[in-house]
């Protein structure tokens, strides 16, 4: 039976550029969908722009330009950042796309013709100075929970999903004024219904998932799950369906809660590419599925809760749950918190226009993981790459290939039976195929740079230079090769270089992988 691979990356807010943190929680879903594609599978590599909601809103007023203009400004911006780091993406759109809109406007009319929804009447901020009702990202005031610092959407600190009225002490992020409470009607999702089922998720799951997103999502199913509206006064996002009318009356100047609508993207990005979508997406069709979402730990409750959340209400299909939750915790940069406006920034941009891609992309794979916030220097990163990537893989290849070249006239030896080689590689591909399938990205890859360190020793301890030992260059070009295999997942460009160099019996011309960095040199940069 074939298998059917859906590779989710969360969707980037369009409004402003990639960041280093963006590049470092989304790496590992590209590897993931290259090594599936290479072992066979059906997959699908999605992902896009997400282009409504407040905080679109807010940086079009701050650019004076339309939200539409904010959105396809940024989502330009995105896919180049995205093409120029190597992302294989099979489809990478934004939720402006009528393909998506269509979708999430359909899946919720199927939605609301259950009895998994009900209408409420509640209080919604309303800010008198601004004329108009605001949305969660429009609102900022001190979290119930915690008594830090929130958004009206959620809080960064304890990582509370909210609700604007939650937060104590408002003020509208638009004006400053402190904004008033009047009740609007709005559709509410009955999230607490599916509690049981969210949960044997989890835990039928739970294997599959990282640390932290089991850990966030017990949190929040030991507190009991709590109904959530998800429709919105707000005029920018996806329309509702014509029969919200009959719930809510006037709905015009409402629109699908963008939490409601942004996480069916992989559904709609699925079905825009994939003419046998339902096989990715649907437990009726007999087809073995594997669902990943790969994203920051911010995004955890909107993929282990609200998407399972929404898929086991609109009963009218029968839509396959998340598998593996693949969740990055936060990347700091020099030990501080990414704030472009305290300076400590810096857009994914800046490293591919001043490093060579597989740098960046070794980097973050080698060192993002689900235990602790991850941080960067200049000085980790030029040591990081040099020690491991250019000192460790560029140095077994060089080194060998360069022997061959100017001792055996550029013909490749051929290897001998070698059970110490063999054993050893085909314990380091077994390893590393469990690991990249597990969604341990990074284990993955230091169980393949561990094998490029076993080459290294293998050809210092056998002295081929002293002994002209073809079998011993041999043994190593078989080392390399199989190690070019697993890393071509994480560093495309270079391992390219050097299946192009092998695929022959006889080396053509070959250069210096990769060239070494001086800190000194890129500290003196302007950044």
């Amino acid at each position: 039976m074939k298998l059917n691979v859906l590779v989710g990356l969360s969707w980037p807010y369009a409004n402003g550029h990639l960041h280093l943190g963006h590049i470092a929680s989304s790496l590992p879903a590209d590897v993931i969908a290259r090594y599936y594609r290479d072992h066979g599978a059906n997959v699908s590599f999605v992902s896009g722009s997400d282009c409504f909601g407040t905080p679109i809103l807010v940086s079009a007023k701050t650019e004076n330009l339309t939200p539409n203009q904010i959105a396809e400004k940024y989502h330009a911006s995105h896919q180049q950042d995205f093409n120029d780091l190597g992302f294989s993406f099979d489809n990478y759109t934004a939720t402006l796309n009528p393909a998506h809109q269509n979708f999430a406007s359909n899946f919720h009319a199927d939605l609301y013709d259950t009895d998994n929804v009900f209408v409420k009447s509640v209080p919604q901020l309303y800010c008198t100075q601004c004329q108009q009702y605001l949305p969660d990202r429009y609102v900022e005031g001190t979290c119930p929970h915690c008594g830090n610092p929130a958004k009206g959407d959620s809080c960064d600190h304890c990582g509370k999903i909210l609700e604007p009225e939650d937060l104590q002490n408002p003020h509208c992020k638009l004006c400053g004024a402190t904004p008033e409470l009047r009740n609007t009607k709005q559709i509410y999702l009955s999230l607490s219904r599916f509690q049981t089922a969210i949960q044997n998720n989890l835990q039928v799951k739970q294997d599959q998932w990282t640390h932290n997103a089991i850990g966030m999502t017990n949190k929040y199913l030991n507190e009991g799950l709590v109904d959530r509206a998800i429709t919105r006064n707000i005029t920018w996002g996806v329309p509702l369906p014509a029969n919200a009318e009959k719930l809510l009356g006037d709905i015009t100047d409402k629109r699908v809660y963008i939490w409601a609508e942004n996480v069916l993207g992989y559904l709609s990005a699925t079905k825009a590419v994939k003419p046998d979508w339902e096989d990715f997406l649907l437990d009726s069709t007999p087809t073995t599925k594997r669902h990943y979402y790969v994203h920051a730990k911010d995004n955890i409750p909107f993929h282990s809760v609200i998407l399972p959340g929404l898929l086991l209400a609109e009963n009218k299909h029968q839509w396959h749950l998340p598998d593996y939750i693949i969740s990055s915790e936060y990347l700091t940069m020099n030990g501080k918190k990414i704030s472009k406006s305290s300076g400590n920034y810096i857009t994914a941009r800046q490293l591919i226009d001043n490093f060579d891609t597989d740098m960046v992309r070794y980097y973050f794979l080698r060192n993002t993981n689900d235990k602790k916030d991850a941080n960067f220097s200049f000085e980790d990163f030029v040591y990081t790459v040099n020690g491991e990537l250019i000192d460790n893989y560029g140095n077994l290849v060089n080194r060998t290939l360069s022997f061959i070249k100017n001792k055996f006239d550029g013909k490749i030896p051929t290897m001998q039976d070698n059970a110490t080689i063999t054993q050893e590689i085909e314990k380091t591909r077994t390893e590393f195929n469990q690991l990249v399938e597990a969604g341990a990205c990074s284990k993955a890859l230091a169980t393949a740079m561990a094998l490029v360190a076993f080459g290294n020793k293998w050809l210092s301890d056998h002295t081929p230079w002293k002994t002209l030992d073809q079998q011993v260059i041999a043994e190593c070009v078989t080392i390399i090769q199989a190690v070019t295999e697993m890393l071509k997942y994480f560093i495309p460009n270079g391992t390219a270089k050097v299946q192009t160099w092998l695929a022959n019996t006889t080396i053509g011309e070959i250069s210096v992988l990769y060239k070494k960095l001086d800190i000194k040199e890129i500290q003196e940069r302007k950044w």
